[in-house]
């Protein structure tokens, strides 16, 4: 009877041993499964290659805002610098490895869509007004959907200004009269960077779209350039001559052309020049280089009084690589972008300009109260956003300037733009 009874008791603790085995296993393998499924869900994640020409803080706040509204993706982001942004992105698609999401400029969304690169994005294109769609149509379909739309006019001291009395001017002639007011007090009157194309490019055609771009023979002659119908030479030489009194006057020097964007921005937030061309991408930089600086912005003018122009127009054009992998996601991604939220995400960073999704409204920022007569006029042009793949050629464009500005002659000058879009046409 006791072997009986002890039999029993130890097999009770055998019994109560595995129970208690099997609590503790059942236990520690609901952690398990709980960290397998995280780790699954996190390796679900599919990255998205995205390429842009702006730095990545420019669209911090739309990269969390995409990865919270398409948890399922993660965006690989992918800064190419402006200088030679198309060439690289032409390499990678050419070579089958261009990235899922692509920053476009209206000249190479026309480019990459003829090639067959891009995504036809004509249903949620729709949700845009087709003054930001109408730059990313190829026959007759829209192949990349417009950012914040971007305008650069010209940053001034207001300080300095008020230092030495004088007025925001409302003509291109009361323009280079300020310039040599500041030159007599022996400060810069304009800090540029002309080491880059880019600078005399867009002065010289925002001077353009105020006195001939934006009449009706101007706006006439852009879509004929694009066609390769009529040329520069001999049709914009009048006021381009006019225009070269910021050469001739001292505003634009050679010693410019050592000068990097970056060093000119230091020289007018640090009070050394009074004046800088540049738009809203910029204003974060200059304020934490110096936070007391008190600026405004004021448009490009021509010859007679106006509102002003702006040079600008639809931000970088999101498109999808048709050869993509993840086609699918990346349609998620823009579609996300094309809300409210998705835009307010992307006018975070890229405060003052504003969005062509319909119902999406901004306030403009104080900074530029003395440009919103020309924004609110719709003043706001870039002319070689109408010149299709000629479009290219805005690069040569702003570099046979350099070339003008070290001596170069202005009919030498334009053929050899005309030449440089005969040759892009031709292709």
């Amino acid at each position: 009877m006791r072997n009986r009874l002890l039999i029993f008791f130890v097999a009770m603790v055998v019994v109560m041993g595995v129970i208690a085995g099997c609590g503790i296993t059942k236990e520690a393998s609901k952690e398990e499964k709980i960290a397998e499924q995280s780790t699954k869900e996190g390796s679900q994640k599919v990255t998205l290659r995205m390429t842009y020409w702006n730095s990545k803080d420019t669209v911090d706040a739309l990269l969390a805002y995409i990865e919270e509204a398409v948890p399922e993706v993660k965006i690989e982001y992918q800064y190419i610098d402006n200088s030679n942004y198309n060439t690289v992105v032409d390499a990678q698609l050419s070579a089958g490895e261009g990235a899922d999401i692509i920053c476009e400029s209206p000249a190479s969304a026309h480019k990459h869509a003829r090639l067959g690169y891009l995504q036809e994005l004509n249903e949620l294109g729709g949700r845009y007004s087709a003054a930001g769609t109408s730059v990313y149509t190829y026959d007759g379909n829209i192949y990349a959907l417009p950012g914040i739309s971007w305008f650069e006019g010209v940053y001034f001291n207001k300080d300095l200004f008020k230092q030495y009395n004088i007025e925001v001017p409302a003509t291109f002639d009361e323009y280079i009269a300020v310039c040599k007011r500041f030159q007599e007090a022996g400060i810069k009157p304009l800090a540029a960077g002309l080491m880059s194309w880019e600078p005399m490019l867009k002065n010289s055609l925002a001077f353009l779209s105020a006195e001939y771009f934006s009449t009706p023979e101007g706006r006439m002659f852009n879509g004929d350039y694009r066609e390769g119908k009529v040329v520069m030479s001999g049709t914009v030489n009048s006021y381009l001559e006019k225009w070269s009194e910021m050469i001739t006057e001292g505003i634009y020097t050679t010693e410019m052309l050592g000068i990097d964007h970056s060093q000119a921005l230091d020289e007018f937030a640090t009070g050394k020049a009074a004046m800088f061309c540049s738009g809203p991408w910029d204003y974060n930089a200059i304020m934490e280089k110096n936070p007391s600086l008190n600026i405004d912005m004021m448009p490009f003018f021509g010859t007679t009084p106006s509102e002003g122009w702006l040079i600008g127009g639809p931000g970088c054009g999101f498109a999808v690589n048709a050869l993509s992998d993840n086609v699918e996601l990346a349609m998620k991604v823009l579609d996300a972008l094309t809300t409210v939220e998705g835009q307010i995400a992307l006018w975070e960073n890229n405060q003052g300009g504003s969005s062509y999704l319909n119902g999406a409204d901004f306030e403009l920022p104080d900074v530029y109260d003395s440009a919103s007569l020309a924004l609110n006029a719709g003043n706001v042009y870039c002319p070689w956003n109408e010149w299709g793949e000629a479009a290219a050629a805005h690069e040569a464009y702003g570099m046979e300037f350099q070339a003008y500005l070290e001596g170069q002659d202005l009919e030498t000058t334009l053929r050899n733009i005309d030449a440089a879009v005969e040759d892009l046409l031709s292709k």
